[in-house]
């Protein structure tokens, strides 16, 4: 039995959540991939899937040999992605973590010069925090992020760009008539923010500034965030680039003292980084302004 071959099947299984969908992606017929995991557990010994009304899950024991499993074919694609780059072939997947802000800005412009020079190259595109992105890095679910500057030096940055963060209210608020609001004076109004887990920057403003207790509403998305700001619920800081594609009836200020969020990939070690990673790096570096 080729055992690589059970893996993919195995974590496409997982990973799309039912052996439907597995089959639809990998060519098998259900039954097919029902004979072949049992032979693979089997031979393992141990059992790796739950069947739920739902589809499939990973057992506890397969959850313990899911990370071993991704950084097999992890190496396996690097391995095939660096026998093309000698035939001067670039193919293969990779998945990228992304907030929306860079979703929006950063990943058109890259996949659109892919999708043009390199067409088999496929882009998987998973949007959440700064924290969900660091877990993906380090289990080997994601082969980058576009994400901030790690606080503790957990994975591999590669530094794009400063972004400026910035307080966001309402066009008739009191701050339009400022050229920078002092951190000091956000304690004054209802304050919306993402989660700490997901937006580590604009929360690191306000703990500096001892003002966490005057955050009212917290929410997930920037845009969420910035709706409601738009609705005169409260006052917000967010990164200056999630602003560039939310066109609406808000203004923004620079902080004093101002603050910026350090932007750019992640990657859990450059140095095994495959070629199409490293090429989707320089490609970065040198084109995202």
């Amino acid at each position: 039995m080729n055992t690589f071959k059970m893996v993919k099947v195995f974590l496409t299984s997982i990973d799309s959540g039912s052996f439907t969908k597995a089959g639809e992606i990998l060519g098998y017929t259900q039954s097919n991939l029902t004979q072949m995991m049992k032979s693979f557990e089997d031979e393992l010994g141990i059992p790796l899937l739950i069947k739920t009304k739902k589809g499939v899950e990973p057992t506890g024991e397969a959850k313990l040999l899911i990370p071993a499993m991704r950084a097999m074919v992890a190496q396996e694609e690097r391995f095939l992605q660096e026998a093309d780059e000698i035939r001067g072939i670039h193919r293969g997947s990779i998945r990228i973590g992304s907030y929306v802000s860079t979703s929006s800005t950063w990943l058109p412009q890259v996949i659109g010069y892919y999708q043009k020079t390199y067409p088999e190259v496929e882009f998987n595109i998973v949007e959440s925090g700064q924290g969900e992105m660091l877990r993906g890095l380090m289990s080997g679910d994601l082969d980058l992020a576009l994400m901030s500057a790690p606080e503790n030096n957990e994975v591999d940055f590669i530094p794009v760009l400063e972004d400026p963060m910035v307080v966001v209210f309402p066009p008739d608020h009191e701050f339009a008539d400022y050229d920078y609001v002092p951190v000091e004076k956000l304690q004054d109004h209802p304050l919306i923010m993402t989660y700490r887990e997901y937006d580590t920057d604009a929360n690191r403003i306000l703990l500096d500034a001892g003002l966490d207790a005057s955050v009212r509403y917290r929410s997930k998305d920037d845009f969420a965030v910035l709706s409601m700001v738009q609705h005169g619920l409260g006052i917000s800081i967010l990164p200056e680039l999630t602003l560039e594609r939310f066109p609406g009836s808000y203004d923004y200020r620079m902080l004093d003292p101002e603050s910026y969020r350090s932007l750019g990939i992640g990657i859990r070690s450059i140095k095994e980084a495959g070629p199409l990673a490293r090429s989707v790096i320089s490609y970065i570096k040198d084109n995202i302004r």
